[in-house]
């Protein structure tokens, strides 16, 4: 087609002009140049699509793997946004179903509080009368009591011969058995008392962050038996304090090496109480909480109120819970029976309680302590023996450890037992000497410890008062009297000691007669005075008229006694003499 193209171009040259023949000439090359340009351009497009033509499969495949992969994107993001609708909506409905159940909860536990209430007052009023009623057989039981425990004595008296042969001091005995069973009632209603008062403040205050109240342990001369003064007994007990929730007790005793620490404090420490605030809510942490949001939304912490910078305040925690006993007493169900009067006090909580119907005063003084472990040992708010305590010092106590000892010895020992006795008299007859009534019942307690228990009933009641004043000389003369706690390998395992104890140096009680040659010379003087004294304390125990009626009634007695002192009069001096016997006594 090219080529018929150019003949009939030449045709038309040769016919129009011959002089243009190169000139045409040269233009059909130049246009034949160009077509060939323009052909070779095509062909090589051609060549080039039809190249690209044999990859279209891998075109196709890529195209279509772009368009499943952007559906199956499509397609999860929309499955994602649904399921999260969901959950928002079943979060929505969780809280509203957890507000429903704390709202449900709230209502369970109020209607609970009245019923505990109700039932609290229909309690009371129950225990009210059941303790009229108690009462009222309590008087009657004391009477038919009393009147078998006189047949008792009687019985006693005719079949222990080995007692004693003086009817004034077998009488003395007697009587000292009466009174120490007179004070038992009263100890028993110090305690319900006190646990009333107890249990109305941890009641009251349980979501405070004071200290927190445990029952009350009756400790001293009144709850352990002996008591020396009946008309001015004080009933001491020790009140043991726990930490209340975000805080924590330290114990730090004294000076190294010291065994019974004298200096020891209680330092109070900030624990995190996240856990509670994330399950209950009712508090707000201390230690992750700004003070400006705990101020505002909580009561402030233990170290806030009654401590000293880290240590916790004797003085500061008597006077909070003195301050709480007024409102706490008249809510409880003896408060109308019963009047209280808080005393003054710096370290303790002294009262004095009031029966409304007669009139009878008994006063009570409350010790607070923090216990070591589970030890018998405490660190109580009771005053050292130096002349200034600081207010936060808790010294040692041991006085829960050794009222244990004298409940073992009660249960070893038996009813009959006469070491109470004995040690109430002996205190009785050394009132107002250069003695204290503690070194009294060390004295007590080691002899309880060297002789057998068995050997400590009544008829032995003369003996162990003489060995008491022996054991007493001793210690005197040799200014020695050892803490009866310490260095002592031997006790029960009722009682719960630091190992430390046991293995302890003794610690002499009457170190301050070494030291001091008056006082020993003084307290030797009184020693002369205890067995005058102890006859003057049979007289104060024995008005003119029991004493005339006893000597009465025992005339049979005292004659028995002379007539066998003059037959083994008679038979000495016969038996000197050498003679026989000149009468028969038995005719």
């Amino acid at each position: 087609m090219a080529l018929v193209l150019v003949l009939a171009l030449l045709v038309r040259v040769l016919i129009v002009s011959g002089s243009d023949h190169a000139v045409m000439l040269e233009r059909v090359q130049q246009h034949e140049k160009e077509q060939r340009n323009g052909e070779q351009s095509w062909v090589d497009m051609s060549a080039l699509l039809f190249t690209l033509l044999h990859y279209w499969k891998i075109w196709f495949c890529t195209g279509l793997f772009v368009f499943l992969f952007w559906n199956m994107w499509r397609s999860l993001k929309r499955k994602q946004h649904e399921e999260g609708g969901q959950q928002e909506q079943q979060e929505r409905e969780e809280q509203v179903e957890e507000v429903e159940r704390e709202e449900q909860q709230e209502q369970v536990e109020e209607e609970e509080q009245l019923e505990r209430v109700e039932e609290l007052e229909q309690e009371d009023q129950v225990e009210h009368v059941e303790q009229e009623e108690q009462e009222e057989r309590e008087d009657q039981g004391e009477q038919v009591q009393q009147e078998e425990q006189v047949e008792e004595v009687e019985q006693e008296d005719e079949e222990e011969e080995y007692f004693h042969h003086s009817a004034l001091t077998r009488y003395i005995a007697r009587r000292a058995w009466e009174k120490m069973q007179g004070k038992a009632t009263k100890c028993v209603l110090v305690e319900e008392l006190m646990s009333d008062l107890l249990q109305t403040y941890t009641f009251v205050c349980s979501n405070s962050f004071y200290p927190v109240l445990q029952p009350a342990i009756g400790v001293g001369s009144a709850f352990e038996g002996w008591s020396p003064c009946e008309e001015d007994i004080v009933y001491r007990l020790l009140v043991p304090i726990k930490a209340p929730h975000g805080h924590v007790f330290h114990p730090e005793l004294g000076e190294e090496g010291e065994v019974l620490a004298r200096n020891s404090r209680i330092r109070v420490e900030l624990v995190c109480m996240c856990t509670r605030e994330q399950q209950l809510g009712d508090v707000l942490c201390f230690l992750h909480h700004s003070e400006e949001e705990l101020s505002q939304n909580q009561q402030p912490s233990l170290l806030q109120t009654l401590c000293t910078g880290s240590y916790l305040d004797v003085q500061k925690t008597a006077a909070w819970f003195n301050k709480q006993v007024p409102r706490t007493w008249r809510l409880t169900h003896r408060a109308h029976r019963y009047g209280l009067k808080v005393l003054p006090s710096s370290r303790s909580c002294k009262l004095q309680v009031t029966d409304t119907s007669s009139g009878e005063k008994v006063h009570v003084e409350l010790l607070f302590g923090v216990q070591q472990g589970n030890l018998d040992i405490f660190l109580s708010s009771q005053n050292a023996e130096a002349v200034f305590t600081p207010s936060t010092t808790w010294p040692q106590s041991c006085a829960v450890a050794e009222r244990k000892y004298f409940e073992y010895v009660a249960r070893t020992a038996g009813p009959n037992s006469c070491h109470l006795v004995c040690l109430r008299l002996f205190a009785h007859i050394l009132v107002g000497m250069g003695f204290s009534t503690y070194a009294i019942k060390t004295l007590l307690l080691h002899l309880l410890a060297i002789i057998p228990l068995e050997d400590w009933r009544r008829r032995h009641f003369l003996s162990r008062l003489e060995n008491l004043l022996q054991y007493l000389q001793y210690c005197l003369n040799d200014k020695v009297l050892n803490h009866f706690l310490l260095g002592n390998a031997t006790m029960p395992d009722e009682v719960v000691l630091p190992q430390a104890f046991q293995t302890a140096s003794p610690l002499n009680l009457f170190q301050h007669l070494e030291q001091d040659p008056d006082a020993h010379s003084r307290v030797l003087r009184d020693f002369k005075e205890l067995k005058d004294r102890l006859f003057r304390t049979a007289a104060v125990w024995t008005s003119a008229s029991e004493l005339r009626a006893m000597l009465e009634t025992r005339w049979w007695l005292i004659l028995s006694c002379f007539l066998q002192r003059l037959f083994a009069f008679i038979s000495n001096l016969f038996s000197i003499a050498r003679l026989p016997l000149p009468i028969s006594l038995n005719n």
